[in-house]
């Protein structure tokens, strides 16, 4: 047991002494030179996750002054390795790895903020999304394309785009990946280190293929995850291997997700290529971890553990480093390396686009040329094009031109042309409904999006959106939407019938989007409507036929939450100000009138703590129409009103409404008052107090009324009050809410399962 304990320590000094006493039987001349130090090779195993525990033992080996000559990994491994070999000190790599979120950087997750106000608006809601290819409904062939891990790899490595030969970074690098067509180990030692590191490292059906060198290739994990022969190659005389692999996992518990399963799997091809790599290992150190390879958020446990089991082995090290420094003195290099803050750009090259316009490109990247571009910058823009939807990938490269500047590459993947999509929900305003959407990009030309929904269940509702984007420029666009909604008419607390809303809308418009953040639009609707009421005492309907109406309008929108539901950030508002007209012939025009119409919806989330999130918001709308008194205590009592679909209706708790004008209001019935004039104050606070499960506590304030002068009457004032206990779950919130307010007697539920739509 002894033996076997010091079994690397004691073969580690025999051929060191080996080199000493050939120097010392030596004297050193032209034809007798003085023996040199053997060349170390620092080699790193893949394992996910568990990589970072190299970070740990890269400090002691700097501590015991042990310099590598060469260095290579597989998977995490080439990651680690490469920074490294670039001289980055552990500290540096240590900082970078707790500045990531890591969730997002391995889902391929932007903030929210960067995504395409039409995209937020028809997004968020699916269950299920096939992407449709070549006429045919398929299947991604990987979860993830690895658009965020390519930007922290772009960015970190930024430093070495000029070396094109791994072999000239501080230290000599290798790395492995696998030819996917034909299951070849390849060493990658020249290229673009992102992309090959990017290559090591991309699990096949986690992270997508990688085409470098005009080679497919995955993680070299697949048939390689402990490369001693390629550092070997590379001149290394004596091999130090690092290794957190921790063999087949025995348990079915432990293989409970798609990447545990897909890395048993791999491993099995591994295990004679690993076998070999031990043998030609002169100082082998095992690293156990109880994490699992996409732990990445247990950075600093896995880190401390790495840190730890290096300082056991401690003493081997420092016999190592001391027997090569008594050879020949070996100082450690500057370990002192930064990624580029900036680069100055001669030209902007688009690779891979083909139903995508150059004009896009050059309205979106066009300013970088001839210019000094920050990388902060240059990511925040391949963020929003990606923000766009029409890419699936969108990566750059730094390349060093003829003339010795530097060009920026862009480099995409264009998104599949069309997805379906399908989704359903409950809840106590609108009842049952089944959503199926479809969405198409470059279907009808260059740069175009087209959306369509489909709600099936009591109240139907369907619209579609056709886009032309400009990148930056501004693009235009055609809307319709069809809709028949129900729901009860209340006087005071009592129901007293029933209406109905039926319309048919066409529009178009103009637009202009401000870094996928805020959104401008100009245009008009023809709406071909009808309003039916029908009254329980008196069993008839006061209105049943459709009208013809037009509008033109001006809307400013904007979304920056992080999420459209439980959000903990950002705002979401909306100013909208519009012309309605009615166009028909008839007693429309005695009773509806041209009416001026705008409202400010305006909620911003305010973080307080991890937990904690404070909700406040705020609706004001008010109708101008010509002959209408601005109180109820006018002499005249005839006036004439806005179209039906443009008054303010407030209750219920739908955050997404068929009727613009639709407000939820805590602890009102839905659509229990409405008038042409309304007001609301909101405050919310949410609070996360286990995983997925969150408490809400509401509290809103206002009035809706005819007239403006009555909103400030004490009378009008309506006060709600809530409690909302919510379920983050894959089909969307799973919510119950209990409610109170000062115009209804009664405690009052609401219930919604699934997401809003």
């Amino acid at each position: 047991m002894i033996l076997k304990k010091y079994f690397p320590f004691i073969i580690s000094v025999f051929l060191l002494i080996t080199f000493v006493f050939q120097a010392d039987a030596q004297t050193p001349s032209a034809e007798n030179p003085k023996p040199k130090r053997p060349k170390v090779g620092l080699v790193m195993s893949g394992g996910g996750a568990k990589g970072f525990a190299y970070i740990g033992l890269l400090k002691v080996l700097q501590e015991v002054g042990l310099e590598v000559d060469y260095i290579g990994g597989t998977s995490i491994g080439s990651i680690i390795a490469g920074f490294y070999a670039m001289g980055y000190s552990p500290d540096s790599m240590l900082a970078y790895i707790r500045a990531q979120n890591w969730d997002a950087v391995l889902t391929d997750k932007i903030d929210r903020k960067y995504i395409s106000y039409e995209e937020k608006e028809f997004g968020d809601k699916y269950i299920l999304k096939l992407p449709i290819s070549k006429k045919k409904i398929s299947i991604q062939a990987s979860m993830y394309e690895g658009q965020e891990v390519n930007l922290l790899l772009n960015r970190y490595f930024s430093a070495a785009y000029k070396k094109r030969d791994f072999k000239k970074l501080q230290t000599p690098f290798v790395c492995v990946a696998t030819d996917l067509l034909t299951g070849d180990a390849v060493p990658l030692t020249k290229g673009y280190l992102p992309w090959a590191i990017r290559a090591s490292m991309s699990i096949p059906g986690y992270f997508s293929t990688v085409k470098y060198n005009d080679r497919y290739l995955v993680d070299g994990g697949v048939v390689n995850n402990y490369p001693v022969d390629q550092v070997l190659d590379l001149g290394a005389q004596f091999i130090v291997g690092l290794d957190v692999q921790q063999g087949l996992v025995k348990s079915i518990d432990d293989l409970k997700t798609i990447p545990a399963v897909i890395d048993q799997l791999i491993s099995f091809n591994r295990v004679s290529a690993n076998k070999e790599g031990y043998e030609k290992t002169n100082l082998y150190i095992n690293i156990p971890l109880k994490y699992k390879t996409m732990d990445f958020d247990s950075y600093d446990s896995i880190i401390a553990t790495g840190e730890k089991v290096g300082r056991e082995h401690y003493a081997e090290l420092k016999a190592l480093a001391d027997s090569l420094n008594a050879i020949e003195y070996q100082p450690l290099k500057n370990y002192t390396s930064r990624p580029l803050d900036s680069i100055y750009i001669d030209h902007v090259f688009v690779e891979g686009n083909k139903r995508i316009s150059d004009t896009y490109f050059e309205n979106t990247f066009g300013k970088f040329i001839n210019s000094m571009v920050y990388i902060d910058e240059l990511e925040e823009n391949i963020r929003i094009a990606y923000g766009t939807k029409f890419f699936s990938l969108i990566s750059y490269e730094f390349r060093e031109n003829t003339e010795g500047g530097t060009d920026l590459i862009i480099a995409v993947k264009e998104a599949d042309p069309g997805y379906l999509a399908v989704s359903a929900h409950y809840n106590t305003d609108y009842s049952v409904g089944i959503i199926l959407n479809g969405t198409f990009r470059n279907l009808v030309g260059k740069n175009t999006k087209l959306f369509a929904d489909l709600i099936i269940g009591p109240n139907v509702f369907f619209r579609t959106l056709f886009m032309k984007d400009n990148g930056a420029k501004p693009g235009y666009g055609a809307k319709i939407e069809i809709y028949s909604l129900g729901f009860e008419d209340y006087e005071g607390n009592k129901k007293i019938g029933r209406i109905n809303f039926t319309n048919f809308k066409a529009s178009v418009f103009g637009r202009s989007v401000i870094r996928n953040r805020y959104s401008f639009r100009i245009g008009g609707n023809y709406e071909y409507f009808r309003f039916k009421s029908k009254y329980e005492e008196e069993d008839i309907d006061s209105i049943s036929n459709y009208n013809s109406y037009g509008n033109i309008y001006f809307a400013f929108n904007s979304d920056t939450r992080d999420r459209s539901y439980l959000s903990t950030k950002g705002s979401v508002s909306e100013l909208r100000v519009e012309y309605v007209t009615p166009l028909s012939k008839d007693w429309v025009q005695d009773f509806f009138s041209n009416s001026l119409v705008f409202w400010l919806n305006y909620n911003q989330n305010i973080p307080m703590s991890k937990r904690w999130t404070f909700k406040a918001g705020t609706f004001l709308g008010g109708t101008y129409v010509s002959g209408l008194p601005a109180s109820s205590d006018n002499p005249h009592l005839y006036y004439q009103l806005a179209p039906a679909h443009h008054w303010f209706y407030m209750g219920g708790l739908t955050s997404k409404n068929y009727v613009h004008g639709f407000q939820p209001f805590t602890g009102v019935k839905f659509i229990q008052r409405y008038g042409q004039y309304m007001a609301i104050l909101r405050a919310k606070f949410q609070y996360n107090f286990y995983k997925k499960l969150y408490l809400t506590v509401s509290g809103d304030a206002g009035a809706v009324e005819w007239f403006v002068k009555d909103i400030f009457d004490p009378a009008s004032f309506v006060a709600g009050y809530g409690a909302t206990v919510s379920y983050d779950s894959f089909i969307g919130p799973i919510e119950l809410s209990v409610m109170g307010s000062n115009i209804y007697p009664g405690v009052s539920f609401f219930v919604n399962i699934g997401f809003w739509f």
